[in-house]
């Protein structure tokens, strides 16, 4: 009878984990300050500061935010005196951080995200459904676009037909990008 409880007990712990078939990972907002952790443990990033993190499912495409475990979290590094290195992206694999990989040249069209938003992708999901867009989604990007006009971060959502559309993180405002 022990064994039983125990082998139950151990049974709900790795289905919690997301272990029962499913990859689970942290939300981005916790897997950003993760990296950027990481990132500027190294002093050739220590000044490093986030662009954008492009998020995909394991496989094909999704409706849930649960589903998107793999992400590429690419940083600016143009203000770190010395370093060789003028960007940066870490590979995040159901939560685990990868390597961090430092790039010669700038990774350009995004603003840095010095704050990392408060909403979660299961929020901006949830709005993006709320407004009508049920249709499976390809990938996410977290991005802070240049323009055309100053706005907000965004949570960008990339459709099989082509389409893209974002929710703002501050105003929660669901649009279609052209």
């Amino acid at each position: 009878m022990r064994t039983l409880v125990v082998l139950s007990a151990a049974a709900l712990l790795l289905a919690a984990q997301g272990f029962a078939g499913q990859a689970s990972s942290p939300d981005i907002t916790v897997l950003v300050k993760q990296a950027t952790a990481k990132i500027r443990a190294n002093p050739q990033f220590k000044k490093a500061v986030l662009l954008e993190a492009d998020g995909t499912p394991a496989q094909g495409s999704t409706t849930k935010a649960s589903a998107v475990t793999h992400w590429r979290i690419v940083f600016q590094n143009q203000t770190t005196k010395g370093s060789k290195y003028a960007s940066a992206w870490i590979k995040v694999v159901n939560g685990k951080l990868g390597q961090v990989h430092g790039v010669k040249s700038p990774f350009v069209e995004d603003r840095n995200i010095t704050v990392i938003p408060k909403m979660t992708l299961a929020t901006a999901v949830a709005k993006l459904r709320k407004a009508g867009h049920t249709e499976p989604f390809d990938a996410v990007t977290l991005r802070w676009p240049l323009g055309p006009k100053k706005g907000e971060t965004l949570y960008i959502f990339s459709y099989d037909s082509g389409d893209n559309w974002a929710v703002g993180t501050k105003s929660g405002k669901v649009r279609r990008l052209t």
